[in-house]
């Protein structure tokens, strides 16, 4: 069997800006499974400690993600009891699958759940580019729920171009405008659906610009509900969001970071695949 280039995975992994939290931690899952196949040890020691190094590469590619932090643990604990290399490769297959297996049932849960704020809405405004915003509207276009949905370019990285794409083809009307003009015509939304990247019991991570949104949308009595997964539950032991750190003014445009914290009392709700928590 050929070995697997982790390496120049996790470099595309790495250098992937357009695809949600989501859609990253399927990559993240299918790279340490490919890994874990082809991986050249003799003992289950030497498994644990290269797969220790897998999971940190992954976790360090996009450190803003809650979903490879739960992945690298249930990683972990799968092998922790391996006695042998085989037993270890079998475990870790085993989790891995049940891992994608609950992330898909999680996200099709959330978005069914969102879909129930739609019944009502004529407009939305969202932002950045989420999987599981996408499904949202995809469930709903398949229940006849066609809306006009305003999508913000989301600069830097320009991820809402791929959002509007995506909401046309499924028959929605997708607005896509320049991030402040997008944010004049907030006023007309009957609601903000977002993705996140991360979340805990304080707020939520996302795409800077997010937190701009949120206020504005408080200023308008405009709901902002976030739709995400426990999987994107920012885990306590690992230590505050890196989001949450006082940063000095950035002196050129990479050193922007794109990501930041959203105060849970700008958020009108919180959506999971177990139902819709009120925030605020």
């Amino acid at each position: 069997m050929q070995r697997f280039n982790w390496r120049e995975a996790l470099k595309a992994y790495q250098e992937d800006r357009t695809s949600g939290a989501m859609a990253l931690a399927f990559q993240a899952a299918q790279i340490v499974e490919e890994w874990a196949q082809t991986a050249p040890v003799d003992h289950a020691e030497d498994f644990r400690s290269e797969l220790e190094e897998v999971l940190q590469a992954l976790i360090r590619a996009h450190p803003d993600m809650a979903p490879p932090l739960h992945l690298a643990e249930a990683a972990r604990r799968a092998i922790r009891e391996a006695t042998d290399l085989t037993a270890a490769r079998a475990a870790l297959s085993s989790a891995l699958q049940k891992f994608q297996h609950q992330l898909e049932a999680h996200e099709r849960a959330a978005a069914w759940h969102a879909v129930s704020l739609l019944r009502s809405a004529r407009v939305i405004l969202t932002y950045s580019r989420s999987g599981l915003v996408a499904r949202t509207l995809a469930f709903a276009a398949q229940k006849g729920r066609y809306l006009q949905v305003i999508c913000p370019v989301a600069e830097p990285g320009g991820e809402g171009r791929r959002m509007a794409e995506e909401v046309a083809a499924m028959g929605h009307t997708a607005i896509l405008l320049p991030d402040l003009a997008a944010l004049r015509w907030l006023s007309q939304a009957d609601l903000v659906l977002v993705g996140a990247d991360a979340w805990d019991e304080e707020g939520i991570v996302n795409k800077i610009g997010t937190l701009t949104l949120a206020i504005l949308a408080r200023a308008s009595q405009r709901p902002f509900f976030v739709v995400a997964t426990s999987e994107k539950q920012w885990p306590v032991g690992v230590g505050p969001h890196p989001a949450r750190a006082t940063l000095s003014l950035p002196l050129a445009s990479e050193e922007i970071p794109w990501f930041e914290f959203v105060p849970r009392s700008y958020l009108t709700g919180l959506i999971l695949e177990d139902g819709l928590h009120l925030m605020g």
